[in-house]
């Protein structure tokens, strides 16, 4: 620079370099060749404030040289003073900014490496550090190369880097943005984490990518920090890192061949007596979870993978080959009997269906005739799930909660009286009852809906209480209300049962569609009983199962039992 040039450059904090001189140099010794400028707001040239609070600038052109010193300020308005020391004459052309180091010393390769990876320049701008040249791009001599076309965008060049064969200088691992030749932003995984691999992982530190994307040289943010937030770049990094994820899955493939056979080895035995089939389903799944859970630690992955082992060891059947070496002689002919009338299938869809069933029986049993028990939150969900208990026609049938009609016999009430709460909406509570309802549709010759062919309305009461007439007239009065709503047909049939611990009144009818039936807790649980055949005292007692094994407490139950 001209003395004159340097002082308007230099005075100006924040000199925006391409727009007062463009985006293209000359470099006149060298044939008037042109170039892409580097720098964008020209804050780089007082980098030297990081070492020394003052720096010295020499810079030459058209046979003069000029010398200064730019010091820092610090309790000034301006950030710092340009100081002109002398003028003398020198060929050629250029500019030297040098200081003494006073902090922020860096060793001599770190900073060879540092300059490597951080500013990348073309073969006409030389980097010498200590005498030595420094080539940049060498980081990409012995990476693999792709170039990348993005849909009316244009072309990327993306180089693929193994740091275990291109050495010491491509120790910055991740993924790196180039713009004409230098770093965008940091050389990072960071827009990775939890989608490639875990950059803690060794892995993550053999590989780095450089992206040369030229193409969003005006998406740069001044500072060269990172790009702008706008459509153009989301698209354009967005189909990048799509490219990126599959090369990185073809990377991965040998690391991930070697966690794989680690964690086999483990289980080799188990592994071992299993299909061919499921050997290689879980093959299959080790390599699914690696690519789709590429930060699962190999400790998570093997236990996983131990667990599907065990568990296609029990859907192959095996477990049951050595259950049946352990089988009697007469318990496998009862077997063989058993599969000449079922298959497999059916059994299990039996004995599973008998199973809840007794479940639901065992619960009611225990809370069933208990005045704290809630019929709201207790009750009401296990009859829910047992209606086949009153009636066979209720196993075929699908009835489902109606909170329409249960609306109409809500506003029966005083709505002091009656809540419906939030989390259980298809009841009504009241103080001494809660009624359930459901009802099942009726449909025509094509399968359409046309109605409503029965309702089933179910009122719980409170352990300890007694049904009587006037429990059962108000079961009618919710019926009669259903009917005058408008909603039914004329065959619409209405059911009521009213539910407590004792019963002093007979079932009674309103009309030719409504039926109202009280019972006892007692009667119903013996009915559900006797509806499984009483499965729960012959499975106990065919095992030999005795629930109860301490024997004060059975004695206890015992006497209170007969007091009752």
């Amino acid at each position: 620079m001209t003395r004159s040039e340097f002082e308007s450059i230099w005075n100006e904090f924040n000199y925006n370099r391409r727009k007062r001189q463009g985006n293209i140099t000359r470099i006149t010794d060298s044939g008037n060749k042109e170039r892409k400028v580097y720098g964008r707001n020209g804050k780089g040239r007082h980098s030297l404030f990081c070492f020394a609070d003052s720096y010295r600038v020499e810079t030459w052109k058209n046979g003069m040289e000029s010398a200064y010193e730019v010091s820092r300020l610090k309790e000034s308005q301006f950030p710092y003073q340009i100081q002109f020391l002398d003028e003398k004459s020198r060929d050629g052309h250029g500019t030297t900014i040098s200081c003494i180091i006073e902090k922020n010393y860096i060793e001599h390769q770190n900073l060879r490496d540092l300059i490597g990876s951080k500013f990348i320049t073309d073969p006409s701008f030389e980097i010498i550090l200590n005498g030595q040249k420094i080539d940049p791009m060498e980081i990409l001599d012995q990476s693999t190369r792709h170039e990348y076309t993005i849909d009316g965008e244009g072309a990327v060049e993306i180089y693929i880097i193994d740091s275990s064969r291109a050495g010491r200088i491509s120790r910055l691992h991740g993924v790196a943005w180039w713009v004409n030749n230098r770093l965008v932003g940091e050389h990072t995984w960071r827009d990775f984490e939890n989608t490639y691999l875990d950059g803690r992982t060794s892995a993550a530190k053999r590989y780095s990518i450089v992206v040369k994307a030229d193409i969003l040289e005006d998406e740069v943010t001044a500072d060269w920090t990172w790009f702008k937030d706008n459509a153009r770049v989301k698209k354009i990094r967005e189909s990048v890192n799509s490219f990126i994820l599959e090369s990185i899955q073809s990377l991965m493939q040998d690391v991930r061949s070697e966690t794989k056979k680690t964690i086999l080895n483990q289980y080799r035995g188990t592994i071992r007596q299993l299909s061919d089939f499921s050997k290689e389903q879980i093959g299959q799944f080790i390599d699914e979870i690696q690519k789709k859970c590429p930060t699962i630690n190999q400790r998570h992955l093997s236990n996983t993978v131990e667990i599907l082992a065990n568990m296609e060891m029990s859907r192959t059947g095996y477990k049951l080959l050595q259950q049946l070496v352990q089988v009697s002689p007469s318990d496998i002919d009862t077997l063989s009997k058993i599969l000449d009338d079922w298959s497999v299938t059916q059994a299990k869809e039996v004995l599973s269906e008998l199973h809840w069933r007794l479940e639901i029986i065992k619960r009611m049993e225990t809370i069933i005739d208990d005045d704290k028990t809630d019929e709201l939150h207790d009750l009401q969900p296990l009859f829910e799930k047992g209606l086949w208990i009153f009636s066979p026609e209720y196993e075929g049938v699908q009835f489902f909660p109606n909170r329409s009609l249960l609306t109409i016999v809500q506003n029966l009430f005083n709505t002091s009286e009656v809540e419906n709460p939030k989390n259980r909406p298809d009841f009504v509570i009241l103080p001494d009852s809660s009624i359930g309802m459901y009802g099942s549709d009726r449909y025509d010759e094509n399968g359409n809906i046309v109605g409503i062919s029965k309702i089933l309305i179910l009122e719980l009461k409170r352990g300890g209480s007694t049904i009587t007439k006037k429990e059962l007239r108000q079961a009618e009065d919710y019926a009669l209300a259903i009917q005058k709503s408008g909603k039914l047909d004329n065959n619409t049939k209405i059911i009521c049962y009213v539910l407590g611990s004792y019963v002093d009144c007979e079932k009674s009818t309103s009309g030719a569609n409504v039926e109202i039936i009280p019972y006892p807790y007692s009667t119903i649980l013996r009915q559900a009983n006797s509806r499984t055949f009483n499965l729960m005292e012959r499975i106990k007692k065919c095992k030999k199962i005795d629930t109860l094994s301490d024997q004060e407490i059975k004695e206890v139950l015992v006497q209170t039992e007969a007091s009752n």
